[in-house]
């Protein structure tokens, strides 16, 4: 299948009226840590530069690829140059491209990308245990559950778990055996904590 979006770099003038409209959005921003409610242009175009000056993160825009409409972002970071691990994040902010598939499309694009050109061995990810449609978006784009914070956040007042995902790059480990390395993993750290608290 052709590829419907690509990736490019987020600029000022993406930066418009709709894009803000976007983040202030409750069914958007409902799975997100923004106060979108006060964003202001300058607040996002500050961001991009810094990310930009100092290398830490890149943010990305998603456009469709039959028309470059701007529709979402993808952010890769913040990157931990030392372990080479980081962040990434996906939101399509344009209600009319919701359930089409674009989000896994975007993250399996961001993959590759930080992979390639950032040299990340590990991506990874905090997912709000209700949010569906982002867990299956990123397990469809390769990603795999590693564990679960129980009552991590407060929504409406309430614990809700916390999802933890992550994506490794096949030039470190070995795609096949990780979703039973990490049964194995937690099976052995299960036990070590019945060994300490005994």
């Amino acid at each position: 299948m052709a590829p419907r979006i690509y990736l490019r770099e987020l600029i000022h003038d993406d930066v418009t009226e709709q894009y803000l409209s976007w983040f202030r959005n409750n069914e958007v921003t409902s799975f997100l840590e923004v106060d979108g409610k006060k964003l202001t242009k300058k607040d996002v175009t500050d961001y991009i530069d810094l990310g930009n000056a100092s290398g830490s993160y890149k943010m990305l825009a998603i456009c469709v690829e039959e028309t470059n409409q701007h529709i979402g972002n993808l952010k890769i970071g913040p990157i931990n140059f030392k372990h080479l691990v980081a962040d990434l994040v996906c939101v399509i902010g344009d209600q009319s491209f919701w359930g089409k598939g674009l989000a896994t499309e975007a993250i399996r694009l961001g993959n590759q990308k930080a992979f390639d050109e950032f040299k990340i061995r590990k991506l990874h990810g905090q997912i709000y245990a209700d949010n569906m449609g982002s867990i299956k978006a990123y397990c469809k784009a390769g990603w795999i559950i590693e564990g679960v914070i129980k009552g991590r956040y407060l929504v409406n007042g309430q614990p809700m778990d916390q999802i933890l995902v992550s994506c490794n790059n096949p030039a470190h480990f070995d795609p096949h055996e990780q979703t039973k390395e990490n049964v194995q993993l937690l099976e052995h750290y299960i036990d070590l904590r019945a060994k300490f608290s005994s």
